[in-house]
């Protein structure tokens, strides 16, 4: 049989949690946008990947899969289920010796967990830039204020042999046990041969787009192992939520709290989609259209007092 080396969820160590330390390559360059605002030409990217991100590309992908021409209320109900059966990490830039995980320190932002670098070297080394416009087709020209500079984590990048590689993110997903989708048991598989996550034979996250700008190409990410390389996140899967613990500088956002002492930055933290999950009435039949409410959080990188926290559906820490 094809998927023989497949496990049901429901079989790991009694959990009801399955961590998959997952590793993405970049086929072409990725945008993770900030909250819009207008105003600016320039659109900055993010250097990381929010779990919300993750959700909203498995949601397309397997609604997509189930229903021939689905509607925003098929999306939504998609969406729910995986809300209820997954959690995604942030991913963060990986080149196969470091993880690129922001740290803020006495002397600034700096990334990296073995070996951290500036900000300037780390946009040197993967962050690039383009020029981009729409086209009026009636007239062949660039439609008005349509000119804007987009940012973004290139999909090469030199290792300091100066040899062209690909540049790869990793995180965490977490499956529930006995987890279905529309009545379809979700399946795991880490081998060396056809890795992945899978609704009968369809693998959910070999082939995703992350991000913004995907009409001009960006955010197509391909899979490129499961468990073969570790995410330096400690977590405990039990029988009712995953939990992490933060050591130092925050993996992903937390809430911001006006009690927790901090080093580091907070911002508003909002998001695009076919709904917004905190409100059951709105929704569009276009991805990205329904932006979710702001609220303010303490950004990935800021140094706080260690606790245990819980990660939720999108990938932000709950405590």
């Amino acid at each position: 049989m094809l998927y023989t080396m497949q496990k049901l969820v429901s079989d790991v160590n009694g959990n009801r949690w399955e961590r998959l330390d997952v590793v993405y390559r970049l086929k072409s360059p990725l945008h993770i946008g900030y909250m819009p605002f207008k105003g600016s030409v320039v659109s900055p990217t993010r250097y990381y990947v929010l779990g919300r991100n993750f959700w909203g590309a498995v949601t397309k992908r397997i609604t997509e899969h189930l229903y021939k021409d689905p509607d925003s209320e098929m999306y939504k109900k998609i969406g729910r289920q995986i809300m209820d059966n997954f959690r995604f990490s942030y991913f963060y830039i990986y080149d196969e010796e470091n993880v690129y995980t922001p740290e803020y320190t006495d002397d600034g932002l700096k990334f990296g967990y073995k070996n951290k670098i500036s900000s300037y070297e780390f946009e040197h080394k993967f962050i690039g830039s383009r020029i981009l416009t729409a086209i009026d087709f009636s007239s062949g020209t660039a439609k008005n204020e349509s000119l804007h500079e987009i940012e973004f984590i290139n999909n090469k990048f030199k290792d300091g042999n100066g040899n062209l590689k690909d540049t790869k993110i990793i995180g965490c997903i977490w499956i529930k046990k006995d987890a279905k989708i529309e009545g379809n048991y979700i399946k795991s598989n880490d081998s060396d041969v056809n890795s992945g996550i899978f609704i009968g034979n369809f693998n959910i996250i070999e082939e995703l787009i992350l991000g913004g700008e995907s009409k001009y190409g960006f955010g197509h990410v391909l899979l490129e192992s499961i468990n073969k390389c570790n995410f330096q996140l400690k977590s405990e899967e039990s029988e009712e939520n995953v939990k992490i613990e933060i050591e130092k500088s925050l993996p992903a956002h937390l809430k911001y709290d006006e009690n927790i002492k901090f080093k580091g930055d907070v911002e508003l933290l909002s998001g695009r989609g076919y709904f917004d999950p905190k409100k059951e009435s709105n929704s569009s039949i276009k991805p990205g259209y329904v932006v979710s409410q702001p609220e303010y959080y303490f950004s990935p990188g800021t140094v706080i007092d260690s606790f245990v926290g819980e990660i939720n559906w999108d990938g932000t820490i709950g405590k």
